[in-house]
């Protein structure tokens, strides 16, 4: 493991995403209005690609023309079981009927069945691609995964990287979006549940990245299929809510996370489920 390499790497997408998104907050200070809203949006997109351009910067730096090469192959890693393809879909949908059930229980109504709903998928897709998974997944499982596997486990490299992207995500709590925290009182339930959320979910993408090749291709799948919350567009009733049902999910999370380490222990590259 290059440290110094490391280190350019955090430094850059820190830099890059907090000074933007920093200004971009700088907007809403007077107050949300659709011009602030407007501006900030701008800086926010652009923050969102700090991972993967420092990836990019960080490995043309230090390892050349071929090393970006090698980086960027892992975009186009397409010819991964079947199996995984599934579980890209069908993972998510599981984690958020797990969440929408502790919702009912324990909340309230989760409302009526919108059955045209499915409409709007291919923008909500699109939409999700771009403001998230496209702008950070290079940076932290192409780049930055395989850099801690040289030195620890598969295990302890996702649970590093998890608190690190639990950490890049602070400045967007005081914003009106772009965390499950985002836009609400800050209280230290609510951070909890989206720190564990996100120590499970690269705990998963590190698993489903190993067993693809390294597939980042399958990592940004993923993470569009978790953020868009397909399920939720068929209850619009729960829109004001979505956030609680999320954080819901994370047990679901959980329960699965649990389950993987328990049985494969991430200790090999190797991973079968």
């Amino acid at each position: 493991m290059n440290r110094k390499k490391l280190f350019v790497f955090l430094k850059l997408t820190f830099l890059w995403s907090w000074i933007l998104w920093i200004i971009g907050l700088n907007y809403l200070s007077e107050g949300i209005n659709q011009e602030s809203i407007g501006k900030f949006l701008v800086f926010f997109f652009v923050g969102v690609y700090g991972p993967t351009i420092s990836g990019i910067i960080t490995t043309l730096f230090f390892d050349g023309l071929k090393g970006l090469f090698e980086l960027i192959k892992k975009l186009f890693i397409w010819k991964v079981p079947f199996k995984y393809y599934l579980y890209i879909i069908f993972l998510p949908i599981i984690f958020v009927i797990i969440g929408m059930t502790l919702y009912s229980q324990f909340i309230g109504e989760i409302g009526g069945f919108d059955k045209m709903a499915y409409l709007s998928i291919p923008t909500i897709l699109l939409t999700g691609l771009y403001a998230g998974p496209l702008g950070d997944e290079l940076g932290w499982r192409g780049f930055l995964l395989p850099e801690f596997q040289k030195k620890y486990s598969n295990l302890k490299s996702a649970i590093i990287i998890g608190f690190i992207w639990f950490v890049w995500h602070i400045p967007l709590w005081w914003a009106p979006f772009g965390t499950l925290v985002s836009g609400e009182p800050i209280s230290i339930i609510p951070v909890i549940a989206y720190f564990i959320m996100l120590i499970c979910l690269s705990i998963i993408i590190t698993w489903l990245v190993i067993n693809t090749q390294g597939s980042v291709l399958i990592a940004i799948l993923f993470h569009l299929s978790i953020n868009a919350g397909i399920v939720l567009l068929f209850y619009p009733e729960l829109n004001m809510d979505f956030k609680k049902v999320h954080l819901l999910s994370s047990i679901g999370m959980l329960i699965f996370t649990g389950f993987l380490v328990v049985k494969n222990k991430l200790k090999t590259s190797a991973i079968t489920v």
